[in-house]
């Protein structure tokens, strides 16, 4: 079974909603991890035009929400939400986990977005593989890491998933900031029972102003 998967921090779509729909639509994806997705009604409303379905985060994570959007055939059976740790002051993060099935298959699908500080995100990174490193179900972890790849955070992450962009793509891969992309931030990670075909960051264009970050586009294979 193929599956195209994209992680994308969507930015409250203060560059429109329309804009960032537009770019989702040209990706025809299966399942979309969306950092910053906004309310409930505005991710919903995405959804929608999409034609998609969609779990996200509770209220109290405020501007760092996350949710998961997936397409027929695709269902979901179960969906759990996750706090991570703070520091302090800062903003409350978590993560949301969906377990979709279709044709007899299931697949657990993640999407998260990690602190700004280098060592909440460390932290962030341990509590989040904790948590879906050791799934008995294929996994898709689609995540704003804040992190580059030689970075703590992802480093951690990386030894217990397979980065698919470090994998296949075409180096460098940056996807912030998403007008002059500099830095590769935003990652799709998987663990072994899915293999990468390709993957890559769509550039130029609305996708260079939808958001402040590019979508990491991976093509998966689920035997």
């Amino acid at each position: 079974m193929r599956i195209i998967a994209v992680s994308y921090n969507a930015h409250g779509y203060r560059g429109g909603m329309d804009e960032v729909a537009s770019v989702l639509t040209r990706l025809h994806a299966d399942v979309i991890c969306l950092q910053e997705c906004g309310s409930r009604r505005a991710v919903v409303r995405l959804a929608s035009a999409l034609g998609m379905e969609v779990a996200s985060t509770h209220r109290p994570f405020n501007r760092v929400r996350n949710a998961v959007l997936f397409s027929v055939p695709w269902q979901a059976t179960d969906r759990r939400v996750r706090d991570l740790s703070r520091d302090g002051g800062s903003m409350r993060r978590g993560f949301v986990a969906v377990t979709l099935g279709a044709h007899g298959v299931q697949m657990a699908v993640v999407s998260a977005h990690l602190g700004l500080s280098a060592k909440e995100r460390e932290r962030h990174a341990h509590e989040l593989t904790d948590a879906v490193a050791g799934s008995r179900l294929p996994v898709i972890l689609g995540v704003d890491l804040n992190d580059e790849p030689a970075g703590p955070a992802a480093r951690w992450v990386g030894g217990l998933l397979v980065d698919a962009y470090g994998t296949v793509g075409e180096a460098p891969g940056s996807t912030f900031p998403a007008r002059q992309p500099t830095d590769r931030i935003d990652y799709v990670f998987v663990n072994e029972d899915l293999r990468v075909l390709g993957a890559w960051v769509p550039t130029g264009g609305d996708v260079a102003t939808a958001s402040d970050h590019l979508p990491v586009v991976v093509d998966l294979e689920l035997s």
